[in-house]
């Protein structure tokens, strides 16, 4: 019996590290199956990192925030990280009394 319950502990957490990280394109509804008809589980978020078992042409079977569902394919893109630059921006080049420069105030 021991042995059966460490089986199925080992089973159960590789199960779920096959899930592959994905991202919502656009706020989706995830749904209790694969059907545009099925009860709405949860409004999932533009930007929002879920975690995708398998597609199939139409849904993906997923999960996001630990409760499972199904998306539509077309509403998420494989990846999962939302890159942001690391920088600040610099602002727009303007031409100072000592030539063009960027920031907030002229060259000395």
């Amino acid at each position: 019996m021991r042995r059966l319950v460490i089986a199925f502990g080992l089973l159960a957490f590789a199960g779920s590290a096959l899930a592959h990280p994905a991202m919502t394109t656009v706020g989706t509804q995830m749904r209790a199956s694969p059907s545009a008809h099925s009860r709405v589980v949860q409004a999932i978020p533009a930007n929002a990192q879920v975690d995708v078992e398998h597609c199939g042409p139409v849904w993906c079977s997923a999960s996001w925030r630990d409760i499972p569902g199904f998306v539509r394919a077309d509403a998420v893109v494989p990846g999962g990280v939302l890159l942001r630059p690391a920088y600040r921006p610099l602002p727009p080049p303007f031409f100072g009394p000592f030539g063009w420069g960027y920031g907030w105030r002229p060259y000395y």
